[in-house]
């Protein structure tokens, strides 16, 4: 965007995106927050991407540095070529390269806490492979036809579908749903919630996890260390469960058996034939498993 007033052509831009059906008025609300005061920058060269300058193997993947901004991804068939519009300008820039489209802060800015940068990105297809670097912002993703690689340091997600997910959240907060694939994520002091999976590698350390899935096959394991997971195992689940336990907590909803003393125990318990199986330690942490 090179117009002398980012700010209210960011707000056109919203209102436009909410009348398409491609926003909801509450998403909307969250990106024009603090964007009606802004100072009015002066306009800076930029080169604009045209159609004729994406190269044809351009693909589909996302690279994505979040530094203390928030970003939105659409996705508009009507366009023919990805458009990045924000409500500062001269702040972030747009380029094509070898592992996708990568959105970033301007090379040479530092980021200041606090700061009000807010844009929206624009696609005319359905992502594929999106690596995500998140850093104190919010990034919020569409269906992605393939797996979402995030690194979440202090910041929040909030995804939709994919094939796969792995995922390491620290002191940050990660929302997704529907993974047809693998599922590999750590906590290590922040919180990730995750439903319609259909399998479990997970590690939490002084963090919260929310898992919903069906477990119908296959090796599934859960770590705690001093954190907090919440299993809810939807219908078609067959599963057996083994957890053990050092100065921890176990709850379950199905009948399990307990053995060991009064530090260390262990509780086992089946779901329908057992075809899963479900191994998980716990250590000064808490394990909650159910089925409703």
């Amino acid at each position: 965007m090179n117009d002398q007033h980012p700010a209210s052509e960011f707000h056109a831009h919203v209102q436009r995106l909410v009348a398409e059906g491609k926003l909801t008025p509450e998403e909307a609300q969250g990106l024009l927050e603090d964007t009606q005061d802004l100072p009015h920058p002066q306009p800076q060269p930029a080169t604009a991407l045209v159609a004729s300058d994406v190269p044809t193997d351009a693909g589909r993947d996302l690279h994505l540095l979040i530094k203390g901004y928030s970003l939105t991804v659409l996705t508009d068939p009507a366009l023919t070529t990805p458009h990045l519009a924000a409500n500062e300008e001269g702040r972030l820039t747009l380029d094509h390269t070898p592992q996708g489209w990568r959105v970033a802060r301007v090379p040479g800015q530092q980021h200041v806490g606090g700061s009000s940068l807010k844009a929206i990105l624009t696609l005319p297809f359905t992502p594929g492979h999106v690596n995500a670097e998140v850093s104190g912002g919010n990034l919020t993703l569409p269906d992605l036809a393939g797996s979402l690689r995030a690194q979440v340091n202090g910041g929040n997600v909030r995804m939709g579908r994919a094939q796969s997910l792995h995922a390491d959240v620290n002191g940050g907060n990660l929302n997704a749903a529907e993974m047809s694939g693998p599922t590999t994520v750590s906590v290590n002091g922040g919180n990730l919630s995750l439903t319609g999976a259909r399998t479990l590698n997970a590690s939490v350390n002084g963090g919260n996890l929310s898992w919903t899935g069906q477990l119908s096959g296959g090796d599934h394991r859960v770590e705690v260390n001093a954190g907090n997971v919440k299993l809810h195992l939807q219908p078609g689940s067959s599963v057996h469960l083994d957890a053990h336990l050092t100065m921890g907590s176990f709850k379950a909803d199905f009948p399990t058996g307990k053995s060991g003393g009064f530090l260390n125990t262990r509780h086992t318990g089946q779901l329908g034939s057992g075809d899963a199986r479900l191994n998980c330690q716990i250590t000064a942490g808490s394990l909650k498993v159910v089925t409703a």
